[in-house]
């Protein structure tokens, strides 16, 4: 499904959904999970010059840029279900 984003030192730090996995085990369905980033990049860039932690999911300081957020998450969802049927 294309190249790998992160290599094998890539420390994961969200706490995603937790409860994911539970409902893929009775009877078992293949699936996957990913997260899809709609932090402003100023915020990666702020935090990288000595300002304020990007704040996580569970943080009342959390923030996205909805539209773009949404519109990539879309996008790579419908990708990857289109590379993974049958006859595509």
């Amino acid at each position: 499904m294309g190249e790998p984003v992160f290599d094998e030192n890539y420390k994961r730090l969200g706490m995603g959904a937790e409860d994911f996995p539970f409902f893929t085990t009775e009877p078992y369905i293949p699936s996957t999970y990913f997260a899809v980033g709609g932090t402003p990049a100023e915020a990666f860039a702020a935090e990288k010059a000595g300002g304020p932690a990007v704040p996580s999911h569970h943080s009342p300081l959390f923030k996205i840029s909805p539209e773009p957020a949404v519109t990539k998450g879309v996008e790579a969802t419908v990708i990857a279900l289109l590379d993974l049927m049958p006859g595509n």
